[in-house]
Parts: C-alpha cells; structure tokens; sequence
C-alpha cells in the first residue's frame, strides 16, 4: 500500500485527489494539509511514502527538509524556472494538476519503484528530456481514479 499525504492550498483540489486516489486498490491518502506546518506534522506522525505538493507551496516556503518519503509536485501550468526549483528540492515526480489521472497515478507507482518522473510539458526547452511519463506494463489494475476522471470530462445528458 502506498502512504500519501497531499498539501494543497486549494480545498476542493485537496479534497478531489484525496478521494480519488482512495479509490486506487494499493493507495491510500494517511493525511491532508494546506500549510507547510501542518504536512510537517503529517509526514512526521503519519510517516507516508509520497508527499504530493502543490508547487506554490515549494515556491512561497521554499523545500520541505524531508528525506522521509518522495516527492511529487504539481503545478496548474509550466512557468520558466520552476524546473530548477522542483529539481532543486529533490522533487521525485513534477506533473501538471490537469494531467490525465492514467499518468498520475501510473506516475505515483513509478516515483515507488525509484523512478523519476517529470512531464514533458513541463520541462524547459534548454532542458534534454531526462524523465518520461510511464505507461504501466503488465496486467491492468482496477483504477477507480482513471475511471471516475475520465466520467468527469465527458458532458452528460
């Protein structure tokens, strides 16, 4: 089982990728923070596998001295220097928050396997493509996640 905590500043964001990736069979979100001191306290107590970072946190704090656990950061659009920022705190993972839910969460399981992932519209130009967006390999898991965003983006009726 994978151990999360996510801190996000925005609610419905925090509440929405928390329940989701719930969903996930070997997921499981120990904790949820929206300020810098309280995800310290979490991955303190809760000792989690992956911090899930909103970016805007990495950058108004600065990094998170945590060698506890990996880290993923997701940012709502690419801004030049943000790379280095995210490379510079040691960041496992660096996604966009409108990423397809596939490449999020077969993201979270390459980051557990030692692998880093970086989207690719999310790297500089001047930056050689050094990480890839995993594909999962071998037989599909129940994803309640990747089915669940995947209703969100159809209109109903």
């Amino acid at each position: 089982m994978i151990r999360i905590v996510i801190a996000e500043d925005e609610e419905w964001v925090l509440g929405t990728i928390g329940t989701l990736l719930n969903l996930e069979e070997d997921m499981e979100i120990v904790g949820k923070a929206r300020d810098r001191e309280h995800a310290l306290e979490l991955i303190h107590s809760m000792q989690p596998d992956l911090l899930i970072l909103n970016i805007e946190h990495l950058l108004r704090d600065g990094p998170l001295e945590v060698l506890e656990c990996r880290l993923l950061v997701l940012a709502t659009f690419p801004r030049e220097g943000n790379l280095e920022r995210v490379q510079d705190a040691g960041a496992d993972g660096y996604l966009l928050k409108d990423s397809p839910s596939e490449e999020l969460t077969s993201s979270i399981r390459r980051m557990m396997e030692g692998t880093q992932v970086y989207s690719s519209k999310l790297l500089e130009k001047k930056e050689p493509a050094l990480y890839e967006i995993p594909h999962a390999s071998g037989p599909v898991k129940k994803n309640y996640f990747t089915m669940i965003m995947d209703k969100m983006k159809h209109p109903t009726g």
